[in-house]
């Protein structure tokens, strides 16, 4: 239940997570075998995920209790559950160097272990009932791949093209995501279709109706698919959305993306993925977040929601993905803080954390960290109820950090507190009297309810250490690129001041170094407080360069 972003390259792995909260072992799981079907020790499953580094598909119970499903010598991409939950589908991903001998095309029965796995140039995995489904390369036919031995091919009645993929699967039928001419609909468009079991091939209506299309769902009740899209302007201006549709009916579902205050700090208006999709219940979870590979990748700028009816609901920051199941269970692939450094081997493309879930009494367990992907199955997804919305971060006092995050000294933190203050409540006498060491443009300026609204938000921001003293915001000391990996990548605290301050991207042309955009206010948004003689703390107005 997440992104497909292997569609494009320039996605870089940033995250691997650390395990946190109830105690695991070390390789993700703590209770179970080292392989095969379930034990007694645990019941039937509601939830598999993948650790891709570790090379294993896990499983978890409605407690939280894990064992490993299955053991891979490739990452597995798109792992998928039958209908009925009693199987599990997964295909070898073709970005992985040690799949270059061949993809492999895999089928796990829960209730014995047992693995099924056929080599398979082919494209895209799914269910067609209790079958396996995935596409030719060739777009001719689906192959389904069942319990027993051989494998069954169903001519398609209307082929397709070389590079179409098999998007979802269901319970009945499959959705087919067929590349356009990019002369009819553009770059990356495609046109859906659905496949039953016969082979028939019935557009989506209107036909032709061109999307461009990542990674595609099909609800639990298999009347529905959603999917997510990725619209581009270039290698490093995609925005993602979620769309959904029902089989034999005209028309989709194209909500416009949220424009909430959370989407506004986690600067998300011009480019964005859907990193986390997922059925829950008659609604979706989608998660939104930053390019990887392109822009800054901090925890608070990946912002979900919970789509029904048309309408988002705002529920946290934080998760790369989150799923909910039936008593209030659900999952969360959580952003760390700080992302531990790349090793040349972990290849892997989406950014990779710690599972954490919730079982029926709230209580929470860490099941295994490194975690690509996970998915509830159908039936689980289909109990759950519709997620409580999450609070924004509402303005408060004078934050406690610099734009580096690290602690500022108590007294000036102090005298900026007096300042907003005597801002809010529009005190224009106590303001002269905190300003006596100010210059004489900042004079001016609190004598205006403009600048004083002005002053109110300067001193939200976090602000920079300098010469015995600080400077809001932090921006007018230490400019910033939102690129990642570079000597001046954006902050979280700085991210989060750009979208408090409205800072416009400045013209990059003589900081070649960077590709990102680049962040620096300018000198009239600047509020500078020092150290005077003895401590004390001292207003002086803007900081000078």
């Amino acid at each position: 239940m997440n992104r497909r972003t292997g569609m494009v390259s320039w996605l870089v792995a940033l995250v691997v997570g650390t395990v946190l909260g109830t105690a695991c072992d070390p390789g993700g799981a703590h209770s179970g075998s080292k392989g095969g079907g379930p034990e007694k020790a645990h019941g039937a499953p509601v939830l598999a995920f993948v650790r891709p580094l570790a090379r294993e598909i896990m499983l978890a119970d409605a407690d939280g209790r894990t064992w490993r499903g299955a053991r891979s010598s490739a990452a597995a991409d798109y792992v998928r559950w039958s209908p009925d939950g009693s199987a599990l589908a997964w295909i070898d991903d073709e970005n992985d160097p040690r799949s270059r001998d061949g993809r492999r095309l895999h089928r796990l029965d829960i209730a014995t272990g047992h693995e099924r796995k056929i080599p398979c140039a082919c494209h895209g995995v799914g269910f067609l009932g209790a079958d396996v489904a995935t596409l030719t390369s060739d777009g001719d036919a689906l192959l389904l791949l069942g319990a027993g031995q051989g494998v069954r091919r169903v001519p398609l009645r209307d082929p397709v093209g070389d590079y179409a993929k098999l998007a979802a699967g269901g319970r009945d039928m499959v959705t087919i995501a067929d590349p356009l001419p990019e002369q009819e609909a553009g770059r990356g468009q495609y046109q859906l279709l659905a496949v039953d079991g016969s082979g028939t091939v019935r557009p989506f209506l209107p036909a032709r109706a061109p999307t461009s299309m990542v990674e595609g769902l099909q609800s639990p009740d298999g009347r529905r698919v959603a999917w997510s899209s990725a619209d581009s302007g270039g290698a490093c201006w995609t925005y993602g959305n979620a769309l959904l549709a029902t089989y034999g009916r005209k028309g989709r579902q194209a909500p416009e993306r949220p424009a909430d205050g959370a989407m506004t700090r986690a600067l998300l208006k011009d480019r964005a993925l859907v990193t986390g999709l997922a059925w829950a219940g008659d609604g979706l979870t989608v998660t939104f977040g930053p390019l990887q590979g392109c822009q800054a990748v901090p925890p608070a700028r990946f912002v979900s929601y919970y789509l029904h009816d048309g309408k988002w609901r705002f529920i946290g920051t934080g998760m790369r993905a989150v799923g909910y199941g039936g008593q209030g269970r659900s999952a969360r692939i959580l952003v760390t803080v700080r992302p531990s450094p790349r090793k040349d081997e972990e290849f892997y493309l989406p950014v990779l954390g710690d599972l954490e879930f919730t079982d029926r009494h709230r209580e929470r367990h860490a099941l295994g960290s490194g975690v690509s992907e996970f998915a509830f199955t159908p039936g689980e997804s289909a109990r759950a109820l519709a997620p409580a919305p999450a609070e924004e971060p509402r303005a408060g006092g004078v934050v406690g950090t610099t734009d580096r995050g690290e602690p500022f000294p108590a007294h000036l933190r102090a005298l900026a507190q007096r300042i907003k203050d005597a801002a809010e409540d529009d005190d224009v006498v106590r303001l002269r009297a905190l300003c006596g060491y100010c210059d004489d443009e900042t004079k001016a300026a609190i004598g205006t309810a403009k600048g004083r609204r002005e002053l109110v938000k300067l001193l939200s921001s976090h602000p920079a250490r300098k010469e015995n003293g600080i400077v809001f915001p932090g921006l007018a000391v230490h400019h910033c690129a939102d690129e990642p990996g570079k000597d001046i990548t954006c902050t979280a605290e700085q991210l989060g001041d750009i979208a408090l301050l409205g800072v416009p991207a400045a013209d990059s042309t003589d900081l070649e170094t960077y590709q990102g955009q680049v962040y620096e206010p300018t000198l009239e948004g600047r509020l500078q407080l020092r150290s005077g003689s003895g401590g004390k703390a001292l207003w002086v107005g803007r900081n000078e360069p």
